[in-house]
């Protein structure tokens, strides 16, 4: 099969649904509105959960993945898109050897800290918690170890830290800097992330921002050979390419160029 190429205005690789038990929609809903909008290549990036059952209050059950991974399937045979079965992973190194099994069987994994605890029966999370800097160094540290697994087409929202570590820092700055090194020398790209666009805005000494993306970060970020994406977080059908016109406007401001996705035989890859 000819090798396809598909510019970021019509690809949306980031998306929930009902399934991850903090969105809505079904995924037949979701593959409607893609339609409706003009995409062409639409995946499916449920939250991942893991044999243990860590996280399962912002996870579907283990047992569901079955479900969710025919419903995409359907998707795929009832519309005209290219409809591709995915999962965000949050990053342990134990569970390494799983996910490389779920990659096997998925048309792409991407990754993301959304947890910063390793304790089972408490979740740290980066939206509950205002962040320190140990948190920032602990974080930045998950997230290189995710980039250099070997597992992943994109690191989804690395600013996330923003939405609770609300000023500029020289830690901000390191650790920002640590994870666009990292990306750039493992070959995976970083996403700027429209959902945080669409969350409540962070007032901070220098006036109100978004909660994420962060202008510096990806300002730094354009310094760097890494290659940038961006998706739309959708967790409900409405949202399934919202933001986009913020986006490219926001990652111009940053002196950022968004790449291409190249489609081979189900096979997606990233270029500039």
């Amino acid at each position: 099969m000819k090798a396809q190429t598909y510019s970021q205005e019509v690809v949306n690789l980031h998306t929930h649904s009902f399934y991850c038990g903090h969105g809505s929609g079904q995924i037949r809903e979701y593959a409607q509105a893609a339609v409706e909008h003009g995409l062409k290549v639409l995946g499916f990036t449920e939250h991942c959960p893991v044999p243990d059952s860590r996280w399962a209050r912002t996870r579907m059950d283990y047992e569901q993945m079955p479900l969710y991974e025919q419903d995409v399937r359907d998707a795929r045979q009832n519309t005209p898109l290219t409809v591709l079965t995915a999962y965000e992973c949050d990053y342990l190194p134990q569970y390494q050897s799983y996910y490389e099994e779920l990659k096997a069987k998925t048309d792409y994994l991407i990754c993301s800290i959304h947890d910063l605890s390793f304790d089972m029966d408490r979740e740290y999370s980066v939206f509950w918690n205002t962040l320190t800097k140990e948190d920032l160094a602990l974080y930045t540290d998950l997230y290189c170890k995710a980039l250099q697994s070997g597992l992943f087409l994109f690191g989804a929202h690395p600013d996330v830290f923003a939405y609770n570590y609300h000023v500029w820092d020289d830690e901000a700055k390191a650790c920002s800097k640590a994870i666009i090194e990292c990306a750039a020398s493992s070959g995976v790209a970083l996403e700027i992330n429209s959902n945080g666009m669409r969350k409540r805005k962070v007032k901070t000494a220098q006036g109100e921002r978004y909660a994420y993306p962060i202008l510096p970060f990806w300002q730094l970020a354009s310094e760097y050979p890494v290659t940038v994406v961006t998706n739309s977080d959708a967790h409900k059908p409405s949202e399934i390419w919202a933001g986009l016109d913020k986006v490219v406007s926001f990652s111009q401001e940053a002196g950022i160029t968004l790449a291409d996705y190249t489609l081979q035989n189900g096979v997606v890859s990233l270029g500039t």
